[in-house]
């Protein structure tokens, strides 16, 4: 009989947790299966350790590198664009977001037709 050892993170709750697995191994019989005898899981990875009863301090470094892979996650984070209003937007003027008023856009097109309409309606 001889013990086996895992480590992983996982991050629940938006906290990083430490979950630490002692396995029973029996070697002397063909093909069975590792025994789960103890896990220990939380924020610090020495009291995940504790939990899980694991001590010796070499197994322990072990295990802390096993688990930190697992830690790093690259993720691509989105732009927001906030929604301030129905009368708001934000506009990317040059490179800088810009708050513009979803009328301005009318009122431009508006006052660039003025002088037509009052063409159109003199005559």
């Amino acid at each position: 009989m001889e013990y086996s050892y895992a480590a992983y993170t996982k991050t629940v709750n938006n906290k990083l947790y430490f979950f630490v697995k002692k396995y029973i191994c029996y070697s002397e019989i063909q093909n069975a299966p590792d025994i789960l005898e103890s896990y220990g899981m939380h924020t610090n990875f020495e009291k995940a350790c504790s939990i899980a009863g694991v001590k010796d301090a070499n197994l322990m470094q072990q295990l802390f590198a096993e688990a930190m892979p697992a830690k790093i996650q690259t993720t691509v984070i989105a732009p927001v664009i906030p929604i301030l209003s129905k009368n708001y937007r934000v506009e990317q003027i040059g490179n800088q977001a810009a708050l513009v008023s979803k009328l301005s856009g009318i009122k431009k097109s508006l006052t660039a037709r003025m002088p037509q309409w009052l063409l159109a309606s003199n005559s």
